[in-house]
């Protein structure tokens, strides 16, 4: 069979001779001519077809269109046919995921039972790391109330007041830490020694007994979202007790001249029920929290108006509060949280006692106390004097008080005599919950006896806090025979 390219040549050749003679072709009917014989080159079947109708070969020219046809038509009806079964997978997997939307509310219970079940286990705590020098002297004992914020990231920060004052002994020393999230160590972050003689403005080795402290995240009044711990004073302006000379609340960092004394008696109460206190009392005080912007807020007594207590200075508003009407209304309308503080001095926190439900010093290791530290039925039991206060620090970056049940079940020991020998032993029971009802944790201590006919010490508060989000807590009896200064981390597995 000739090929085409030979037919081609034979044409070229008259163009070419064509355009050698009197009437040469125009540069567009080169054009067209150049592109004519491209597509002919280009296509192998029109190819045998032109060859084989200038040979004559009619039928060959028929076999080799009707090859095309039948391939084309092969190549549409196998991608029509694949298009139908993709569409058809498609559809069957767009049915299985559309069940995802009524899988997750499914999987968030699924979640939470499992949480709820986790927080319901009673977990035994561990010690890990002692925190304090042990000694045979009283003069190392350290007391069990605490001020505590639990941070979502597994660390406390927390206030230990002294067990108490006037001197530079372990038992004196008000002291700001924090716990890593693992329990393996402490840092202290700032310490004081109580005293009841000694007035300083900024406390710095000495601290005034008459004080309140807390240790709160507080953001900074140029960058909202630089949130630190901060250190945070209730103090007198000078060594006097009287409400006259009640000074204000003032950060550590931005120091005794930024003291702000809050609008006397003019309260309001938070989203939890819980109420400032504004008494100018040494020993109680109250400050609201703002969630949004991560500062205190109180109302000047001077001035009557809105100050936002940052760790590094105060910014002034121009939201002026009359009366504890326009306070409540303007509480209402945020996101706060009353912050109690806990008093520099305080030997034991209180609890009921089982026998007769009388609210106590928990200072008596042969009675069973059992109570709370935070507001239950609108009762207020945090800070101050007499109790621990506890917090924690949410993913939500939201400041909110916590509820910490304790139960203690203690048995009193016998010294050796003509009635024998009992040794003493304990076991407390610690609840965590939430505001919203939420149990958040459930732990258990056990203490026995290190000497025979002795006491397994202070059950009550050995458990000084822990953190729910970790497991990391402080365990301190503070005192067994013999022995004080036996504060340790510890965590549950």
């Amino acid at each position: 069979m000739a090929s085409i390219q030979n037919a081609v040549q034979v044409m070229v050749d008259k163009l070419v001779a064509d355009m050698q003679g009197n009437q040469p072709l125009s540069a567009e009917e080169q054009a067209l001519v150049s592109n004519a014989i491209t597509k002919l080159t280009d296509n192998s079947k029109l190819e045998q077809a032109v060859v084989a109708v200038a040979e004559s070969h009619i039928n060959d020219a028929k076999n080799s269109l009707q090859q095309v046809s039948q391939s084309t038509g092969a190549a549409l009806q196998g991608a029509t046919d694949s298009l139908v079964q993709t569409s058809n997978s498609l559809e069957a997997k767009s049915t299985k995921l559309d069940k995802l939307d009524t899988m997750a509310p499914n999987l968030e219970r699924v979640e939470s039972l499992q949480s709820r079940n986790n927080a319901m286990q009673v977990r035994q705590l561990m010690g890990v790391t002692g925190i304090e020098p042990a000694s045979t002297s009283a003069n190392n004992r350290r007391s069990q109330a605490i001020f505590a914020v639990y941070d979502s990231n597994g660390e406390t920060f927390a206030v230990r007041p002294s067990y108490t004052h006037n001197n530079t002994l372990e038992s004196c020393r008000l002291e700001f830490l924090k716990l890593n999230n693992q329990g393996t160590s402490k840092t202290t972050t700032h310490t004081s020694f109580v005293y009841t003689n000694v007035f300083e403005q900024n406390p710095s080795s000495k601290i005034y007994h008459y004080g309140l402290s807390a240790y709160l995240p507080l953001a900074s009044k140029d960058n909202p979202s630089s949130i630190e711990y901060e250190i945070v004073y209730s103090s007198q302006d000078s060594q006097n007790t009287s409400t006259n000379n009640y000074g204000g609340i003032f950060t550590k960092s931005a120091g005794f001249t930024t003291i702000t004394a809050p609008k006397l008696n003019l309260n309001a109460r938070d989203q939890y029920g819980v109420p400032t206190i504004t008494s100018h009392a040494h020993n109680r005080a109250a400050v609201l929290y703002d969630n949004q912007k991560h500062c205190l807020v109180l109302v000047d007594s001077g001035t009557s108006r809105i100050i936002e207590k940052y760790r590094d200075g105060n910014v002034i508003s121009n939201t002026a509060i009359a009366n504890a009407e326009e306070l409540q209304a303007y509480v209402d309308a945020g996101d706060f949280t009353t912050v109690n503080f806990i008093f520099n001095n305080v030997s034991f926190t209180a609890g009921a006692n089982r026998s007769n439900h009388s609210v106590q010093a928990m200072s008596n290791e042969q009675y069973n106390y059992y109570g709370y530290f935070g507001v239950v039925n609108n009762v207020v039991r945090m800070g101050g004097t007499s109790y621990s206060a506890h917090y924690r620090f949410t993913t939500a970056k939201r400041l909110e008080p916590v509820n910490f049940y304790f139960q203690c079940n203690q048995q009193m020991y016998r010294a050796s005599d003509s009635n024998g020998t009992v040794n003493g032993e304990g076991v407390l029971t610690v609840c965590l919950e939430s505001m919203d009802g939420e149990l958040l944790g459930a732990y258990q201590y056990e203490s026995y006896s290190d000497h025979l006919g002795r006491g397994a010490g202070f059950m009550a508060g050995a458990i000084n806090c822990i953190n729910p989000y970790s497991h990391v807590g402080i365990l301190n009896e503070s005192y067994v025979y013999n022995h004080h200064g036996i504060g340790r981390t510890c965590r549950a597995f």
